[in-house]
C-alpha cells in the first residue's frame, strides 16, 4: 500500500514538472506569435494622404473660368489680382524652401494649404460671378414658402435676435469672424502635424465651395431682408448690411451691366445653398476633430454660432443653411477618402531650391 502511494505522488510529481515546464514553452509561443503579428501590422505602411485631388479642384475651377470667358467675356481688372499673386507667391516659396532646403514638414504643409485656400476664394469668387449672369428668375418666393412648410418663421426669429442686445453682437461677431475662424484651424493643425484632418479639411471646404458655386444660378436669390425689403431702421441691434452689400453686383451681373471683375471689391453674391453655412460646417467639424482640447472646443463652439448667425446676420433662408450643411456633410465624406488619392502631379521637389539644399548638405 505504502509503495502504490509512493509510485502515485511520483506520478503527480512528473506531471507537475512536465505542466510547469509546458507553460513557459507555450507562453513563449503565445508571445512569439505576438511578435510574428505586431511586426506584421507594423510593416504595413499608413496610408500617405495627399493634397493633388485640392489642386485638381483648383484646376478645374479655372478651366471652367477660361471656358464660361470664352462663351461670354468679362474683364477681369489685372491690378485686383496683385495682392493674390504676391501672397501665393511668399507662401509657394516659403513651402519650398521648408520642404527642400531646410525640412519643416509642418510649415511647408501649412503654406500649401494656406495657398490652396487663397486661390480657391479668390477662383471660385470669379466663377461664381461668370455663372450668375445665366440665372433665371429669383427663387426667393419659392425658397421662403419652402421655410413656411417646415414651420420656420423667419421675421419672428430676427426679431427675437434684435431684442437682445448681446445675443445680437455675439451672432455678429461670430458671423463675421468665419475668414479667422478657417486660417486658425489651418495653421492649428498644419503646426500640429495633423496633416490628414488638414488636408481633409481644405479639401472639403472646397468641395462644398465648387457644389455650391455650381447649384448657384439654378436657384437665384437674393435674401430675405432684399425680398421683404427690411431695411436697418427697422431694426435695433440687428445690422442688415450683410443682407444687402451683395446686390448691386448680382443685379449688374443678371442685367450685363457689368463692365469689369474687380477682386477687391468682389462679395459672396451665392444665396441657395449658403455657403457661409457649408464652410462653418466644414470649419465645426475640422476643431472638433482636431484633439486640440481648447482651440477644438472653442473654435467648433464659434463656428456653430456663425450657422445659427446666418439666417439673422446674412438674410439667407433657413433651406439655405440646411442645404450649404447638407453639402458640407457631404463634402467631409468625400474629402475623407479623397485626400490618399495620388494623381500624377509636378512636386516642390523639382524646384530651383533643390540646389541650395545639395549645397546645404555639403
Amino acid at each position: 500500500m505504502l509503495k502504490f502511494i509512493r509510485d502515485i505522488g511520483g506520478i503527480t510529481r512528473t506531471t507537475r514538472r512536465g505542466a510547469s515546464m509546458a507553460r513557459p514553452r507555450a507562453l513563449r509561443k503565445i508571445n512569439s506569435s505576438r511578435a510574428i503579428a505586431g511586426g506584421v501590422m507594423h510593416s504595413i505602411p499608413k496610408r500617405a494622404s495627399s493634397d493633388r485631388v485640392g489642386w485638381l479642384v483648383i484646376a478645374a475651377i479655372l478651366a471652367a473660368i477660361g471656358a464660361a470667358e470664352l462663351d461670354a467675356p468679362l474683364a477681369i481688372v489685372p491690378a485686383s489680382l496683385t495682392g493674390l499673386a504676391l501672397a501665393c507667391a511668399a507662401l509657394t516659396a516659403v513651402a519650398c524652401f521648408y520642404r527642400t532646403v531646410r525640412p519643416r514638414e509642418e510649415l511647408a504643409i501649412s503654406c500649401i494649404a494656406l495657398v490652396q485656400a487663397l486661390l480657391f476664394s479668390a477662383a471660385g469668387s470669379i466663377l461664381s460671378y461668370l455663372l450668375a449672369r445665366r440665372g433665371g428668375a429669383p427663387w426667393d418666393s419659392t425658397l421662403q414658402a419652402w421655410d413656411g412648410a417646415i414651420g420656420f418663421d423667419w421675421l419672428a426669429y430676427v426679431r427675437f435676435v434684435d431684442a437682445q442686445a448681446a445675443v445680437a453682437t455675439v451672432l455678429r461677431l461670430a458671423y463675421a469672424s468665419l475668414i479667422p475662424q478657417v486660417i486658425v484651424i489651418i495653421l492649428a493643425l498644419g503646426f500640429r502635424g495633423r496633416f490628414d484632418q488638414l488636408r481633409s479639411f481644405v479639401l472639403a471646404a472646397m468641395l462644398s465651395g465648387l457644389a455650391a458655386i455650381l447649384l448657384s444660378p439654378l436657384f437665384p436669390a437674393f435674401g430675405y431682408y432684399v425680398h421683404l425689403g427690411i431695411g436697418a431702421g427697422e431694426l435695433r441691434h440687428v445690422d442688415p448690411w450683410a443682407g444687402y452689400v451683395h446686390v448691386a453686383d448680382l443685379t449688374a451681373l443678371r442685367s450685363g451691366h457689368m463692365a469689369a471683375l474687380d477682386l477687391a471689391t468682389m462679395q459672396g453674391i451665392i444665396t441657395f445653398p449658403s455657403y457661409h453655412a457649408a464652410l462653418a460646417t466644414v470649419t465645426a467639424w475640422g476643431f472638433w476633430n482636431s484633439r486640440l482640447k481648447i482651440v477644438g472646443w472653442g473654435g467648433a463652439s464659434v463656428a456653430l454660432l456663425t450657422i445659427v448667425a446666418t439666417p439673422v446676420d446674412g438674410g439667407h433662408y433657413l433651406v439655405d443653411v440646411i442645404a450649404g450643411v447638407a453639402l458640407a456633410l457631404a463634402s467631409i465624406a468625400a474629402a475623407k477618402r479623397l485626400i490618399y488619392l495620388r494623381p500624377a502631379l509636378p512636386s516642390l521637389t523639382a524646384s530651383p531650391f533643390r540646389r541650395l539644399r545639395a549645397a546645404s548638405a555639403r
